[in-house]
């Protein structure tokens, strides 16, 4: 409500702040080593850089009244959402409103100098990153609509990437409130005035676009899935974000399409018939949501289904997302990244108006090297936010506090020497869950301490643990406690996982499940987890862990005992080391030290994208999803490469020309591979199809399932080219039997 100039004084107040900090640093600098000064210059100075762009942020918001109007309304719009959720404030912390700042010009203005680079925001876990970007994308969907760009400025405005479909669903759980408020001050029902251009306007949605093992492809199998209650699912949103009762997802009579209603009467019931939130492939395809948020998986479908180009604007008469998201930037890597960077050439094109690419930022806790992995990922330089200042405790926006005033979590390292790795681990478990309904904690923060989080580097020693649970960890639990006066035995532990083994289906309810708190029927006393929990799990009231073994990564290890201790008390990390394994016991007898440098050892990322092995699986996947999206006359079949030679060339060019920025050593070997390709495409035409599986002689493409099958059964190789349907299953499954016959 702040008049204009009290909300410039406001936002330069941030500006201003940090630039006392940097001043601050700079003074410092002359009482360093000698041989410290240089690189203490070169840092101050990256800072400098961000402040000149957080001051051209707020230099935008002054003099563009669209700007700063959208950034009103999208304010209000996350304070709506946080009164849906029963807070009655809307508190920035001050790296989130200079992360907005820095980003935004370059975000909205497609000319900006900063288009080009990634700004990757760096930040604990915990620290408020989703609520930095989601800021950023409620501004820009209000931009678009008030600058009229593209049929008034819908279709699809952000695009927001995951990996793994827990975290995927939860973000779309936030979003999904974020997004619903921005619709609800859209369409005039949040009793603010908004100008006619937003109420006449294509209503701002959501979208999720993920695998059909969580949500179904098509409406017809969606409509069945809620009648069967099966696996997979379009009711991916349980709770309304307004009044949080219950959803009704439901297959109307008169139309093909799959809603998702609240009938509470509250605001978003009002507003419309069904909250604006897709789950379904071809409801998604046909209303463009605001927000999309898919996993990397997905985007292989661009290769596939020719629908998917409407989702870049093509063909609908809508501007193209401006903007894309990628959470969690260190789970791209491996030969995930690798082959992510492949589908990234066609994505990054796609995206494309004039020359003018679409603004990437990302989010992460633990990296290492990213300036290379965001090159090879998305072709961009690279932007770290905050930059590092003269101590790794302090970056201006975030000082690590004295543990003696501010615990935030405490870690403990326990061997297996002498005992089982079994008995310990019961020992260990049985201890912390019975010490939970001990005296020394009071009630207040006994919630905390009620949950424990079992974590596994493997699903055949999780699988071990759900026995012990059952048996040995409560008659161990009830030995705990008759040694021990006035406390009640814990004789009844509710066991939940969360693991890859658990169907999609059942993820929003078991993440429902872990808000009860002590004392309600339905809370969870212990969660069996893998690494699907490392990341997307934000449950403020865990706050106890227990590790079994040293995870493989160091980011994993961060990522993972960083889901305990993000509420109002301290948490408590235990890890049991197995004194029989050498990797257990070296991170054993350096424990304090390690951790005291844990950040030291994450582990640098490799991505790949033009390796060979890497082009034989998909070099050809970008070439033909941009011909297919973006040449004219070969968007339905693929029958006449010829006619469109110097369109075809042009594309091969782009790549060629990626692959020189990213890893000149191979592009002459990208070059020779299209030039086969494209000669390999003439030689077959004309063909009927991009994709048929079952007529193989007659398609450009097929599955790489499909191949494998072949190869397997008959040893032969089709002309057909193999592509991945996912970017994730890269290799071929090997089937196996076991026989008790000796063969000579």
């Amino acid at each position: 409500e702040a008049n204009d100039r009290n909300l410039n004084i406001g936002l330069e107040r941030v500006a201003a702040a940090y630039e006392s900090w940097i001043v601050r640093q700079n003074e410092r600098v002359p009482s360093l080593p000698a041989d410290l000064q240089e690189q203490a210059h070169l840092h101050l100075e990256t800072c400098r850089v961000a402040l000149n762009r957080i001051r051209d942020g707020i230099a935008f918001l002054d003099t563009d009244a669209d700007a700063r109007l959208a950034f009103r309304l999208a304010t209000k719009a996350m304070l709506l959402q946080r009164n849906w959720s029963g807070s009655i404030s809307l508190v920035w912390r001050p790296f989130q409103l200079a992360f907005f700042l820095l980003s935004v010009h370059s975000s909205a203005v497609g000319q900006d100098k900063d288009r080009g680079t990634m700004d990757l925001l760096w930040f604990p876990t915990g620290g408020g990153k989703t609520e930095a970007y989601l800021l950023l994308t409620a501004f820009l969907v209000f931009w678009r609509r008030l600058k009229g760009k593209g049929n008034g400025g819908g279709g699809v405005a952000v695009l927001m990437r995951y990996t793994l479909r827990l975290l995927t669903v939860q973000q779309y759980e936030r979003a999904a409130a974020m997004i619903c408020a921005c619709e609800l001050i859209r369409s005039g029902g949040a009793g603010i005035e908004v100008p006619a251009a937003l109420l006449s306007s294509s209503p701002i949605s959501l979208g999720l676009w993920v695998g059909g093992d969580s949500t179904p492809n098509t409406v017809k199998v969606a409509a069945e899935a809620l009648q069967q209650r099966a696996a997979s699912t379009p009711a991916q949103l349980t709770k309304c974000p307004c009044c949080r009762s219950l959803l009704d997802w439901v297959k109307p009579l008169d139309l093909n399409e799959i809603h998702a209603m609240c009938t509470s009467g509250c605001a978003l019931s009002r507003m419309a018939a069904h909250l604006p939130v897709w789950t379904v492939d071809e409801d998604v395809y046909r209303e463009l949501p605001s927000l999309l948020i898919g996993t990397g998986d997905k985007f292989a479908q661009i290769v596939r289904k020719s629908e998917t180009g409407r989702l870049f604007g093509l063909g609908t008469g809508f501007a193209a997302p401006e903007l894309i998201i990628q959470d969690e930037l260190h789970l791209i890597s491996g030969p995930l990244g690798t082959m992510a960077g492949l589908y990234e050439v066609a994505i990054d094109q796609l995206c494309a108006r004039n020359g003018i690419k679409p603004k990437i930022i990302g989010s992460t806790a633990t990296i290492r090297r990213a300036d290379s992995q965001i090159r090879a990922l998305f072709d961009r330089d690279t932007f770290q936010f905050p930059p590092p200042g003269l101590d790794q405790r302090d970056s201006g926006f975030a000082v690590a506090t004295n543990a003696n005033i501010r615990p935030s979590r405490l870690y403990v390292g326990l061997t297996t020497a002498g005992r089982s790795a079994k008995f310990t681990l019961q020992a260990v478990t049985a201890s912390l869950l019975q010490s939970a309904t001990g005296s020394e904690i009071g009630d207040a923060e006994r919630d905390y301490y009620w949950t424990l989080v079992a974590y596994f580097n493997s699903l055949r020693e999780l699988g071990g643990a759900l026995v012990l649970m059952q048996d040995d960890v409560i008659k161990t639990a009830g030995q705990y406690a008759g040694r021990r006066k006035n406390e009640a035995t814990r004789d009844r532990l509710a066991v939940t996982e969360l693991t890859s083994r658990v169907d999609s289906s059942e993820i929003p309810a078991i993440l429902a499940r872990l808000d009860k708190k002590a004392g309600n029927e339905d809370a969870v006393d212990v969660v069996l987890a893998s690494n699907m929990i490392s990341v997307g799990i934000d449950v403020e009231r865990l706050g106890v862990m227990v590790v079994n073994g040293q995870p493989k990564g160091i980011a994993e290890y961060i990522q993972a005992t960083s889901r305990v201790g993000r509420g109002a008390v301290p948490g408590l990390v235990v890890t049991v080391f197995n004194a029989n394994k050498a990797r257990d016991r070296s991170h054993y007898e350096t424990f304090r030290t390690w951790h005291q440098t844990l950040y030291r050892d994450v582990e640098a990322t490799s991505v790949t994208p033009f390796a060979p092995r890497a082009r034989d699986r998909a070099l050809h996947a970008p070439l033909v999803a941009l011909a297919r999206h973006l040449v004219h006359g070969l968007e339905a079949s693929p029958s006449d490469p010829g006619s469109f030679r110097k369109e075809l060339e042009e594309l091969v060019e782009d790549i060629v020309a990626r692959a020189l920025r990213i890893d000149p050593e191979e592009a002459n070997a990208v070059r020779l591979e299209l030039d086969a390709m494209l000669e390999d495409w003439t030689r077959r035409s004309p063909l009927a199809s991009y994709w048929d599986d079952n007529r193989l002689d007659e398609s450009l493409l097929m599955s790489a399932e499909k191949a494998a099958e072949i190869a397997a059964v008959s040893g032969r190789r089709v002309a057909a080219w193999p592509t991945p349907n996912s970017l994730r299953s890269v290799e071929a499954s090997v089937e196996f039997g076991l026989s008790d016959e000796l063969q000579d």
